[in-house]
């Protein structure tokens, strides 16, 4: 454990852990997904990330950027442990084969990333050339 890890870990209290803990356990989704998830201004209803209507379309351009760059380097990661996974395949030993699984594991988280980093850019250039549609959502969200 890091000191930032144990510096955050102290500032969280026993309830937060909890919940944080309970919303991990009932989600398959991946790690982004369940911090979007918490963050959306309606964390029943994310798919299409309504909390971002409430963003300046030139906050919306520079998630939007921010997330495309975020899936293109998923996407190169995927790209290297499909390779990694070639090579694993090809060697002789037992270590390799133990190697395998959590590539594979690696490799499903991967690609839940990308696919919700992809999202995340898609609904904020949505709501970015939308502007109209961000204006109706934002109204019907709850007060911060």
């Amino acid at each position: 454990m890091t000191s930032m890890d144990r510096d955050a870990h102290a500032q969280c209290q026993p309830n937060d852990i909890r919940d944080v803990q309970s919303v991990r356990d009932g989600m398959s989704q991946s790690t982004l997904d369940d911090a979007l998830h918490l963050l959306q201004a309606d964390p029943g209803h994310s798919l299409a990330d309504p909390g971002l209507a409430r963003l300046t379309p030139a906050g919306l351009d520079r998630l939007f950027l921010a997330a495309r760059h975020q899936a293109e380097r998923n996407h190169d990661g995927i790209l290297l442990l499909l390779d990694l996974l070639q090579l694993a395949q090809r060697a002789e030993g037992t270590g390799p084969r133990r190697l395998m699984r959590g590539v594979v594991r690696q490799l499903r988280h991967q690609m839940e990333d990308q696919h919700r980093w992809q999202a995340l850019a898609d609904n904020a250039a949505y709501y970015r050339d939308n502007r109209q549609v961000a204006e109706r959502i934002a109204s019907r969200l709850p007060s911060r």
